[in-house]
């Protein structure tokens, strides 16, 4: 089962400047922490990333849109995973921000560069539980 994110409280839902493209350079799965860079060559929107390094200050999470169909129609956040050569949705998390990451059983606090996320508390939806996190 892929991870999955669950986007509850967050200032890039209503602030668009807060979201970033970038391209994935492996398979990437909703959720991840990443840092965001710069632009790419020749690119007007299209960001570089990578994995956060102590000091980095502009995280992100993954949280493309998980929309994934096979031959019957099905689609699950079970089963969506962002693949090499994707455009993948990063919003830039910032103080205060509260969100959700899927199939995490851990209750520990995430660190990623500069950015502290709080875990609060695991929540059952349906078939699904989320570590839920607020940025520090």
């Amino acid at each position: 089962m892929a991870k999955f994110v669950r986007i509850d409280n967050c200032a890039f839902n209503r602030v668009p400047s807060l979201l970033r493209t970038v391209r994935a350079t492996a398979d990437v799965e909703n959720g991840t922490l990443v840092t965001v860079g710069g632009l790419v060559s020749g690119e007007r929107e299209l960001r570089e990333y990578s994995v956060p390094a102590t000091g980095d200050t502009m995280i992100g999470v993954v949280c493309t849109p998980e929309v994934e169909y096979d031959e019957r129609g099905y689609h699950g956040l079970d089963t969506f995973v962002n693949k090499v050569d994707d455009d993948m949705r990063v919003g830039i998390l910032t103080k205060g921000d509260i969100f959700s990451i899927g199939d995490d059983d851990t209750t520990n606090d995430v660190v990623a560069g500069e950015l502290t996320a709080k875990y609060l508390a695991t929540e059952t939806s349906g078939r699904f539980k989320y570590k839920v996190l607020e940025v520090q």
